[in-house]
């Protein structure tokens, strides 16, 4: 089930499926300092990195990519 990010965020270092409308469902760890002297939100996989993007989460349960969040 999606998260919403503003709802709650992951736990740092955490395997996630992520969500960003314009590029859509990643995997990868989430992070809360992007850089060294910003916070922020920072989700990066291999698909590369986003950060205060991110609209929806949910744990990575080692499965395929699950479908976009309803919003």
């Amino acid at each position: 089930m999606w998260i919403d990010i503003k709802d709650k965020k992951p736990v740092e270092g955490q395997e996630v499926f992520y969500y960003f409308n314009i590029t859509g469902v990643s995997r990868g760890r989430y992070t809360r300092k992007p850089f060294k002297d910003i916070e922020g939100n920072c989700f990066y996989g291999s698909d590369g990195w986003l950060t205060d993007d991110v609209t929806h989460w949910m744990p990575d349960d080692g499965g395929s990519l699950p479908s976009p969040p309803t919003c």
